[in-house]
């Protein structure tokens, strides 16, 4: 009953009282009842009282008002025997089911009043009761069982403990300016403190693997559920750091080092818990910390301990010993990379730090945790490793020469965490270090390459992958090296707006990179071996289209190095721009061919719109590395004028294919453009990046391609579908802004860019209009309204008077935009829209004649 009178609402504050201090009574009487074997208490009894006791408990409303009465009311009820000593049978009798009938209310009270219990932990009355209370949460998350697999209790207080300490946190700032309270607050502290020890030592047993027959006899899911508990201990665990601090470290350093002094392999589990224990809080120690950090990864403990274990085996028919070795080896190389930034400030330990992890690389089971080990010492020390940068390529080396000894991913990983460091060095040194590996790249290149030639003609594409994927991962482990060697993007932009320093950094590594005779060799290479690919005649030939289908991971790796290598500021890898373009154009010419036969028409690949994405997002690099101004450290690239007729003669193929190509896949444009949103949205992306980039390509393209991209937007704009239409939208809102530019500080060039995009708004203006308005009428979601408002301010901003002459003659249609408006409230709204000045005003505007062409004012959903 009085769990029927919660979920109806209880008028009263008193009301709330009676029945709370009623249900702590009934609680009672059902502890002792349960206590005494000869009167046991129905289960659904004690889940309906505790789930009512449990609501009440968790009333964020009432805590709020009286979390006084209410506090010491349940804390005092709570201390008394009755219910902790029912906790503790059942602790003792292992029965989580019972534990968790009891635990829960006590757990939703805690957590709701945490704060309470911090602000009277010292109080004369009170800190008895709270004691008790947080001895019963230490209980229950040291249940004893393993999580998951033979008990479901220990998980329930973890967010109680995080919600303590941050109560700690904010009652010791709180008290900084007052002596009484900050008094009062230290005390708290030493308290509190010694609860987190307790709870230290419970959460490293509770992480600790169980043993080992019974993790073989776990099924998967119990297994699944003991690791996903540890995820949620880790977060405990962090937590517990910031309250105990350097006592935390000083006890796991110490137990950790005492363990690795006797580890055994018939008891990892204890070694494995500390070392996931110091894992857990790597990310809050300081990098400053120089007390107990340098104790545990000395020199001695790095070679003594550490690498003796992760070099140690078990015998090959002992599976339970194997598992447990590797899972141990496995957390001290997560411990190692969790200390990434620490080692940051200790350089010296580096280079025996790093070989314990890159001498794991050789064993199988442990290349995953190795690799992630390397990447976070690499990321965060990249300047301290400059010194070891030879030893790096060699590590890359003999990645490479290992074959599929180390998975492909890893490989790629360690690649581009190798090229980091290397970037970091100065240019000269770069070249040096670089060379042994790419002569080494080199060679595996040419061999897959030969490799891929010998297939038997007129072989499948299905059976080409043991000839293609040779070639595939040796051109993935390029692309890694190639996304590795980028300068910061922070470096290119100083550079770009004139500072010296970075200027002078760039302009020095292109002289390094062009006048290297062994990068040059290798970029020749790699774009003739990359030319190749997409003339070779080993590919076979579809039957109905008589295209050649090439392997789609090699195109997308293909222009993905071509991505990578194409930078604002020098790279390694660059290539000449006309061989680029070349490049792309061999690849789409194997995507799609054009039928001189018949004008105006292509012949498409069956794949050329899972590879058409890749393409565009690989010309939109180009668009914005080549068409921006040249700077000094691009001496040789190729003209502005020269650049811009290949860029104009790319996308204006590009845009004739696409626009046939998705016509032909629906009987309409804009049917076919709703079931390939994908390709219209990287279509615009592009032309968006060019338009703000270099808006004076768009008067090298053909005034049929020009008119073939406005008709794809229209259709776009037209679809309820957010792909379609938010690129869409954006492309719009830069053509207009940039259509309506006439000044005369710009350049012959750009007027006639903005004469000619002045002319496509004349044009096609009025038929973008009435799309938006029909969209903003109803036929469009209104998530989409915020795009839809933008598209049409910019059209009342930058062409007043067409778009004034043309909202009139649309809205004085009968019943568009929608037949919910009259013609007044229509003429109101084109009135405002022409009238504001302000995009958030313009945005109110659109949105309220949305809702009234919905006819849904006065609804909710208004």
């Amino acid at each position: 009953a009085i769990l029927q009178w919660l979920q109806f609402g209880v008028s009263g504050d008193t009301l709330f009282m009676s029945l709370l201090d009623l249900g702590l009574q009934q609680i009672e009487v059902m502890a002792a009842h349960q206590l005494n074997a000869s009167s046991a208490v129905d289960d659904d009894e004690i889940n309906a009282a505790t789930a009512a006791l449990d609501d009440m408990a968790s009333n964020i409303n009432i805590a709020s008002k009286y979390s006084k009465t209410i506090g010491t009311l349940v804390l005092e009820r709570v201390g008394q025997p009755w219910i902790s000593n029912v906790l503790k049978q059942c602790i003792a009798d292992r029965n989580d089911q019972r534990a968790l009938q009891w635990g829960s209310m006590l757990v939703s009270f805690g957590e709701t009043y945490t704060e309470f219990m911090i602000q009277n932990i010292t109080h004369p009355q009170l800190s008895g009761h709270v004691n008790t209370f947080l001895q019963i949460m230490l209980a229950l998350s040291r249940f004893p069982g393993h999580h998951g697999i033979d008990e479901d209790v220990s998980d329930q207080p973890l967010n109680f403990w995080y919600l303590l300490q941050e109560a700690l946190v904010d009652f010791m700032y709180e008290s900084e300016n007052d002596a009484e309270l900050a008094r009062k607050a230290a005390e708290t502290q030493a308290i509190v403190k010694q609860l987190y020890v307790e709870l230290l030592k419970a959460l490293v047993s509770k992480c600790t693997y169980p043993p080992t027959d019974v993790w073989m006899d776990a099924d998967k899911e119990e297994r699944e559920r003991f690791s996903g508990y540890r995820r949620e201990v880790a977060d405990a665990l962090l937590n517990t750091y910031y309250v105990l601090r350097e006592d935390m470290l000083s006890l796991l350093v110490d137990e950790s080092i005492n363990a690795m002094g006797t580890f055994e392999l018939e008891s990892w589990q204890s070694l494995e818990a500390l070392l996931f224990a110091l894992k857990s809080i790597g990310e809050a120690v300081p990098e400053s910390e120089s007390t107990f950090l340098p104790r545990l990864f000395s020199a001695d403990v790095l070679k003594q301990s550490f690498m003796s274990v992760l070099q140690a085996s078990a015998r090959d028919d002992n599976c339970a010993a194997q598992w447990g070795l590797a899972s141990t080896k496995a957390s001290i190389l997560s411990l190692i990379g969790a200390y990434g930034e620490w080692w940051k400030g200790h350089p010296e330990l580096l280079p025996v730090a790093v070989p314990c992890v890159t001498s794991s690389l050789s064993q199988p089971g442990l290349v995953q945790a190795a690799v992630a080990a390397f990447r976070r010492i690499c990321d965060s020390c990249r300047e301290q490793l400059t010194e070891a940068s030879g030893s790096m390529i060699l590590l890359a080396r003999e990645v490479l020469l290992a074959g599929n000894s180390v998975p492909l991913r890893e490989q790629q990983r360690i690649f581009e965490s190798v090229a980091e460091v290397v970037v970091a060095q100065r240019p000269d040194k770069q070249v040096e270090s670089l060379t042994p590996l790419i002569a080494a790249l080199a060679e595996a290149l040419g061999k897959s390459a030969s490799l891929l030639e010998s297939a038997p003609s007129g072989i499948a594409l299905c059976d080409l992958e043991p000839y293609t994927a040779p070639l595939l991962n040796n051109l993935r482990l390029v692309d890694s090296l190639a996304r590795g060697l980028q300068f910061s993007d922070e470096i290119e932009e100083t550079a770009i707006v004139g500072d010296a320093e970075s200027t002078a950094e760039l302009e020095y590594a292109a002289q390094c990179y062009h006048s290297s005779r062994a990068l040059q060799e290798f970029r020749a290479v790699l774009m003739g071996l990359m030319s190749r690919i997409f003339v070779s005649r080993i590919w076979p030939q579809d039957a109905q289209t008589h295209m050649v289908q090439i392997d789609d991971c090699l195109v997308e790796c293909v222009l993905s190095i071509v991505n990578n290598s194409a930078r604002r500021g020098p790279h390694a890898l660059a290539f000449d721009f006309g061989d680029i373009v070349a490049l792309i154009g061999n690849a789409w010419n194997a995507t799609v061919s054009r039928n001189e036969g018949v004008a105006g028409t292509a012949v498409l690949g069956s794949r050329w719109s899972d590879q058409c994405p890749a393409f565009l997002q690989c010309v939109s690099q180009l668009v914005m590395v080549f068409s921006t101004k040249e700077n000094s450290w691009q001496p040789t690239r190729t003209s502005a004028d020269e650049v811009d007729r290949m860029l104009g003669a790319v996308l204006t193929r590009l845009i004739d294919d696409i626009y046939f190509g998705i016509s032909r896949e629906a009987s309409t444009l804009a049917t076919a453009i709703e079931q390939q949103p994908v390709i219209n949205e990287y279509v615009f992306d592009l032309c968006t990046r060019a338009l703000q980039t270099h808006p004076e390509l768009f008067t090298h393209l053909e005034q049929v391609s020009l008119g073939r991209l406005c008709d794809l937007s229209l259709q776009a704009l037209s679809i309820p579908n957010r792909l379609a239409l938010k690129p869409t939208a954006y492309f719009l809102t830069a053509l207009i802004r940039l259509s309506s530019s006439s000044t005369a500080s710009i350049n012959t060039r750009r007027q006639a860019a903005m004469d000619l995009l002045g002319a496509l708004w004349n044009k096609y203006g009025a038929a973008w209009l009435r799309a938006t308005l029909a969209a903003i009428g109803g036929t469009h979601p209104r998530s989409l309204l915020p795009n839809l408002s933008e598209l049409l301010f910019a059209m009342t901003k930058n062409h007043l008077i067409t778009t004034r002459q043309w909202l009139g003659e649309l809205l004085s249609q009968p019943d568009f935009p929608s037949a919910f408006v009259d013609s007044t409230t229509k003429r109101i709204f084109a009135q405002q829209m022409v009238g504001t000045r302000s995009f958030s005003k313009a945005k109110g505007l659109v949105n309220e004649f949305s809702v009234k062409c919905r006819n849904l004012q006065g609804t909710v959903y208004a």
